[in-house]
């Protein structure tokens, strides 16, 4: 038991000796922290920044598809001129086709006009006299022929002009057709190109995504990490005053009663040995309440082997009480009481004989005689 406290005591006074100790590990744990807070705001311009890299990214993406519904609405418009100007192409072919057959008659038709008037103007008088045929007839047939010769070389030539001017129509469109399609080339090389533009794009939006996932990560952690950092320090912050705590008041009691047992050499009233009382026991029945001899905070809150349950309390200066055999505690390790506060209810729990409460005062981890610091009862 008594091995139990004085590991406790010398941990807290080598604690108490050093305060230094908690000084430099504050001074770096607010490094930390300081360290923390920066990249924490290096994270925080980042994913600020790949939100603003993300958003032009979609605008550009959707800038590249109305580009794309614009190109792809021309491309329609420029095939349909096209798909036209091919059934014109077709017409005026079919058209030139049939002004060419035209001529070819009309070609013939004056061949044989042409022989005929010759064949009629070869024929001798003899002949006509034989035959018994009028030389007027023989000459109108041939003034006849004529006409029709001259009529079909007019046609002829206005058909060769019509057929002329349908090839130039045929080569204006087929011109037409050629920039068209040209241009519709462009248009596609155009759309090929944006849609490389648009997987890039899409690509880079995934990157950024993908990117602010990380950082977004990293930012809850460094956040989880500066929370660990703040309740450290705070901790160390207390730990620190605690350490520099300075008892400013004298020790009341702790309870009212008579003393039962001193401090010092005396045999032990259970298992009849000689041993060392580091308090004094003072005779209290069970729930009296137990005081706060003076402003502290609660070190330790618990069960200890043979003092059952335990407060202990850290005053300043180097100074620790300690209250034993208690029923039920009223305060809780980490709270910081003042002088005449409740903390437990007195009782006879680990090795005790009846109830009552051992009250001790350590100097550091050495027990020293209560009745030098408790104040007049």
């Amino acid at each position: 038991m008594k091995k139990i406290l004085l590991i406790f005591l010398i941990f807290f006074a080598l604690f108490a000796l050093f305060p230094h100790t908690a000084y430099s590990d504050l001074d770096e744990e607010q490094k930390k922290l300081e360290g923390y807070k920066i990249e924490l705001e290096k994270i925080k311009k980042a994913i600020k920044d790949t939100n603003i890299n993300e958003k032009t990214a979609q605008v550009l993406l959707n800038s590249i598809y109305d580009e794309i519904d614009k190109i792809t609405s021309n491309t329609i418009v420029i095939q349909n001129k096209i798909n036209v100007i091919n059934e014109e192409i077709t017409v005026a072919e079919n058209m030139i086709q049939q002004k060419t057959q035209d001529i070819l008659r009309n070609e013939d038709q004056i061949k044989a006009s042409i022989n005929l008037s010759y064949k009629l103007t070869a024929i001798s008088p003899m002949e006509l006299l034989l035959t018994g045929q009028d030389p007027d007839t023989i000459n109108q047939r041939i003034a006849y022929l004529s006409y029709i010769s001259l009529s079909s070389k007019t046609i002829l030539d206005k058909t060769k002009e019509e057929r002329e001017l349908l090839a130039q129509k045929k080569a204006n469109l087929i011109k037409n057709k050629e920039y068209l399609d040209q241009f519709l080339s462009e248009k596609w090389k155009q759309q090929e190109v944006l849609k490389e533009e648009i997987a890039m794009q899409n690509k880079l939006i995934v990157t950024l995504g993908t990117r602010k996932i990380i950082y977004t990560q990293k930012k809850s952690k460094i956040e989880k990490e500066i929370e660990k950092e703040k309740a450290l320090i705070e901790k160390l912050i207390l730990e620190a005053a605690e350490a520099s705590r300075v008892l400013e008041t004298g020790l009341i009691w702790p309870v009212k009663g008579p003393i039962t047992s001193y401090f010092g050499w005396r045999i032990h009233p259970i298992w009849g040995v000689r041993e060392f009382h580091e308090g004094i026991d003072i005779a209290v029945p069970t729930n009296t309440k137990v005081l706060a001899v003076a402003s502290g905070s609660v070190t330790y809150a618990g069960w200890m082997t043979g003092y059952g349950n335990v407060v202990i309390i850290y005053h300043g200066s180097n100074i620790s009480t300690l209250y034993a055999h208690l029923k039920r505690f009223a305060i809780k390790k980490g709270d910081l009481v003042a002088q005449g506060q409740v903390i437990a209810y007195a009782d006879s729990t680990g090795w005790s004989t009846g109830p009552h409460l051992h009250f001790g005062v350590y100097l550091g981890a050495k027990a020293v005689n209560p009745l030098n610091y408790l104040s007049s009862p």
